[in-house]
C-alpha cells in the first residue's frame, strides 16, 4: 500500500517526466505518421517540378512559335501539333499532381488526432504549430494547382486562336503568370515556416536531426 501511495506520490511530483514517459508510445506513432507525411509532400513537390517542366518545354515551343510568326512566316500543323502535345503532357501532370495533394490533405487529420492524444503539453504545442503550419502550406497547393490550370487553359487558348488566323486576347494568361508568381513566394515562406516547426519538433521531441525539406 505504502509503495503504491509513492509511486503516486512521485508522478503528481513529476508531473512532466510521467507524461513524458506515457507519451513515448504516442510519439513514436506520430514521428512515424509525420514520417510518411513529409515523404508525401516531397513526392508532391516531385510531381510539381515534373509539371513546370513540362510546361516551360511547351511555353518555349510557343516562343518559337511566336518568333517565328513575327519575322513574317506562319504556324505549321505540326508545329502546332507539338504544342497542342506538350500542353498535353503538362495537364496529365498536373492532374497527378492535384490528386496527390488531395491525398495528402486527406491524411492531416488523422495525425492531428494523433497529435492530441500527446499528454506532454510543449510537445503537444510544438506537433500542432508545426500541422498547423504543413496544412496551410497543403492547402496552398489546391490555390497554386487551380491558377496553374487557368494558365495552362489560356496558353493553349492563345495558340488555338492563332492556329485560326486570328490575334490573342493574352490579358488573361498575364494574369495567371503573375498571380502564379506571388502564389510561388507565398508557398516558399510556408514552407520554410513548418520546415523550421519541423526541425524544432525532432530536435526537442523526437531525439533527431533532419535534413533540410524539399520546396519549390
Amino acid at each position: 500500500m505504502f509503495k503504491k501511495a509513492l509511486i503516486l506520490f512521485s508522478c503528481l511530483f513529476l508531473l512532466s517526466g510521467c507524461s513524458l514517459l506515457a507519451d513515448s508510445g504516442t510519439k513514436k506513432e506520430l514521428m512515424e505518421q509525420m514520417d510518411k507525411m513529409m515523404d508525401h509532400h516531397d513526392k508532391n513537390m516531385g510531381l510539381q517540378r515534373q509539371m513546370i517542366d513540362d510546361y516551360n518545354n511547351a511555353n518555349q515551343i510557343g516562343n518559337n512559335i511566336s518568333q517565328a510568326i513575327n519575322q513574317g512566316t506562319t504556324m505549321s500543323p505540326d508545329q502546332y501539333n507539338q504544342l497542342m502535345s506538350a500542353l498535353d503532357k503538362a495537364n496529365t501532370d498536373l492532374s497527378t499532381y492535384k490528386k496527390e495533394v488531395d491525398a495528402l490533405l486527406a491524411k492531416i487529420p488523422t495525425v492531428e488526432s494523433k497529435a492530441n492524444e500527446i499528454k506532454n503539453e510543449e510537445t503537444k504545442s510544438r506537433a500542432t504549430k508545426y500541422l498547423d503550419g504543413f496544412k496551410k502550406a497543403t492547402q496552398s497547393q489546391v490555390e497554386y494547382i487551380n491558377n496553374f490550370q487557368n494558365l495552362i487553359n489560356s496558353f493553349r487558348e492563345a495558340y488555338v486562336t492563332i492556329n485560326k488566323g486570328q490575334d490573342p486576347n493574352i490579358s488573361q494568361y498575364d494574369e495567371y503568370s503573375k498571380k502564379e508568381g506571388e502564389l510561388v513566394d507565398n508557398f516558399n515562406k510556408e514552407i520554410d515556416a513548418f520546415n523550421a516547426d519541423w526541425k524544432i519538433l525532432n530536435e526537442k521531441d523526437f531525439n533527431r536531426e533532419v535534413k533540410n525539406n524539399i520546396s519549390f
